[in-house]
């Protein structure tokens, strides 16, 4: 084929690479459970072992990881079409960020050698889930850093370069938060926020222009703004292990 046969509108290539997210937020803020509001079928990759909050979602399938050569194959078959979703969360890139840092501490007695290759491994397997054609979403753990006396807050990965260039992978970087508020009683109570420009210390934003500071944290309703519309379901006769 021509390289000129080729030429396409930017819609038409951001449309066939589906959403591509990051989301991070602290422990207990709901990153796991984001992700039953995902467009389609959907797929949860797990290297945290904390499904209880997803364990009866009805879409969501679920498979654990232990080790950097079963993330690849899980891409691998996702890529290929052996298995089919619309939508895959890696829950989390933080802890898988771990495994690959035991497995080269492992057969690395150099520690700068093995977080130089953490780094180059990391990259490597964001960016093949970055490229596949469906829904995305990449879920961190939150780190807290001090800087002049001011908390901030960003995606935690090994490796202070690594943390440093995960958000310049994605169009789209969101804080998920926990946000007090009272209601008409002057109760206090407690909503959950994706913030999606930087502010209040946290590292955020959004390429598109179409979010609002404060979104709801709902994938399907985001995905939907963010100009995807909606998505094909996908099925499968034989699914794979559910979340609950």
């Amino acid at each position: 084929m021509s390289i000129k046969n080729k030429i396409v509108t930017p819609s038409q290539l951001v449309d066939d690479q589906g959403a591509k997210i990051l989301i991070f937020g602290e422990a207990g803020s709901g990153k796991t459970t984001i992700c039953e509001t995902a467009p389609g079928k959907t797929l949860v990759i797990s290297a945290e072992a904390g499904l209880l909050s997803i364990k009866d979602s009805k879409n969501v399938d679920a498979l654990e990881v232990k080790e950097a050569a079963e993330v690849m194959e899980i891409h691998r078959l996702l890529e290929s079409g052996e298995i089919k979703y619309d939508t895959v969360c890696l829950d989390s890139i933080s802890e898988i960020s771990e495994i690959l840092l035991n497995f080269e501490k492992s057969r690395n007695k150099d520690p700068r050698a093995a977080y130089g290759n953490v780094q180059e491994s990391m990259t490597n397997v964001m960016r093949a889930y970055r490229d596949l054609k469906m829904h995305v979403v990449f879920l961190a753990k939150s780190e807290r850093t001090i800087a002049d006396g001011i908390p901030n807050y960003e995606p935690k990965m090994v490796g202070t370069k690594l943390g440093q260039a995960v958000t310049y992978f994605f169009d789209e970087v969101l804080s998920l938060r926990i946000i007090e508020d009272q209601d008409e009683e002057g109760n206090v109570i407690k909503r959950r926020w994706l913030q999606t420009e930087t502010g209040q210390g946290h590292v955020a934003k959004d390429r598109s222009g179409k979010l609002n500071p404060f979104e709801e944290p709902n994938l399907t309703k985001l995905i939907d703004k963010l100009g995807f519309g909606g998505v094909k379901q996908t099925t499968q006769e034989e699914p794979l292990t559910k979340a609950g």
